[in-house]
């Protein structure tokens, strides 16, 4: 394993240990700071990272826990906010020089305020590419091996979280830029239901597919993320039957790495053996048709919100110029019927599994590539355009060390059900954790290489 790479610890663990004065808030943040200090030159989640602030949240935490008050699962808990996403008297520069100059936020994102509420402890604002497109690529580099991409957009979130220095981080996904870098980096995320959470102090790309979601080290603390935020919407329940599990075949995925066929043929023996009713199936639906419908509307509508970026190209990168080029020329009708088509494509693919709990599929075609590209999104724009949530978890190493991650998705509004399902077929499936999960001076068990 990576130097770069370290558990940063189980929530439920953590907050054991808070309750019973084996640490407090404070002290797990002082080691988060410590680690950033010893990883962040060379991984470079962070745009900024305000200690004295953090400290100061983290005091505040820790005296509430001494009069017994307890917030919820993220109470002192450490958090990394993609900057795209505001933080009052924070200036949110959304990974572009166009935004340098930009004034502080004047208030909280929705759900930076739900962080807050919940006692979260915000350390700061972690690198996205360019307006969380798909390039203009920041600094951050993926803590298995730095000469290789994070993922985008959300890299800064992923890679936080993947190398120790933040418990569970905040980020977004208009295309597969939650998905792509938690399988990239190894870790576990969660993408709701498209736009079942207010944006609201959220930088838009494409209102239409923008979605809030969120990364912990793996999926139990993904549930427990959820549960910190909107415990009356995304609490799970615990079922031991058998789910019904669709293993996706598509023609999309034929370009597969053996590295990813191999991970999802392993996942489908181990679901079976767990007991699960398991089948593979094709779609009736072309997942290839969702592609260019996505990119009309996710491209009509960033033009008509950024198009004014056009007139300073200097002041941009020349993909998302050419986005914005492109998307002007996208007429209303051609969007509105792009709209009207991914509705009637997202009910007839849905009808189709009506009958099953989680449908699985391979997050990339591969690891991460070398280099600061962000990556292949195409295998996850579709189950985005499907607007259901989706769920993912590392499952293994390539024959490279690079973390291999597989997407399960269900149907929009299935979110608690979808949290509940994951958590229970990662028991199967998810790549084993750290043995001591309590912090940071924890060592890596055994990892499975497949």
């Amino acid at each position: 394993m990576s130097q770069f790479v370290r558990d940063p610890g189980d929530i439920t663990a953590i907050q054991a240990d808070f309750a019973s004065g084996a640490s407090d808030p404070v002290m797990l943040l002082e080691e988060m700071l410590r680690r950033a200090d010893e990883v962040q030159p060379h991984v470079q989640a962070w745009l900024s990272l305000d200690a004295d602030d953090a400290l100061r949240q983290a005091s505040a935490c820790r005296n509430e826990i001494k009069q017994g008050i307890r917030r919820g699962p993220l109470h002192g808990i450490p958090v990394a906010v993609k900057d795209v996403i505001d933080i009052a008297r924070k200036p949110t520069q959304a990974g572009s020089r166009s935004r340098a100059q930009c004034k502080p936020a004047s208030m909280n994102a929705d759900v930076v305020a739900m962080l807050r509420a919940g006692g979260a402890v915000i350390m700061g604002k972690a690198h996205t590419t360019e307006y969380a497109y798909f390039d203009g690529p920041p600094p951050t580099r993926n803590p298995w091996h730095i000469a290789h991409t994070p993922g985008g957009s959300s890299a800064g979130s992923a890679a936080a979280v993947a190398s120790g220095m933040a418990v569970c981080s905040i980020g977004t996904q208009t295309a597969g830029s939650i998905v792509r870098p938690a399988a990239y980096c190894g870790i576990a995320a969660f993408k709701p239901t498209t736009q079942d959470l207010s944006t609201y102090g959220v930088v838009p790309l494409a209102p239409t597919f923008d979605t809030v979601g969120w990364f912990g080290y793996r999926m139990r603390d993904v549930v427990a993320i959820s549960d910190g935020l909107q415990p009356q919407r995304f609490k799970h329940t615990r079922s031991d039957r058998a789910l019904r599990v669709v293993i996706m075949s598509d023609s999309l995925f034929s370009d597969a790495s053996e590295a990813v066929t191999v991970s999802l043929k392993d996942a489908e023996m181990k679901l079976r053996e767990a007991g699960n009713d398991v089948t593979v199936t094709k779609s009736l639906t072309s997942l290839s048709a969702c592609l260019k419908l996505h990119q009309t509307v996710l491209e009509y509508e960033l033009s008509r919100i950024h198009g004014a970026l056009a007139s300073t190209p200097e002041l941009i990168s020349a993909a998302w110029f050419a986005a914005i080029v492109r998307g002007r020329k996208i007429e209303d009708a051609t969007y509105f019927d792009a709209r009207h088509q991914l509705v009637q494509i997202q009910s007839a693919f849905w009808d189709a599994f009506a009958n099953v709990d989680v449908l699985v599929a391979p997050a990339a075609p591969d690891t991460a590539p070398e280099g600061m590209q962000t990556g292949d999104p195409r295998y996850i724009i579709p189950f985005t355009a499907l607007g259901g949530p989706i769920a993912t978890m590392p499952v293994g190493l390539a024959p490279s060390g690079l973390p291999l991650g597989l997407m399960l998705c269900s149907r929009p509004g299935t979110d608690a059900a979808l949290l509940g399902d994951a958590l229970q077929l990662s028991k199967a499936i998810e790549m084993p954790r750290n043995r001591n999960t309590g912090g940071l001076s924890s060592r890596p068990s055994e990892q499975t290489i497949l």
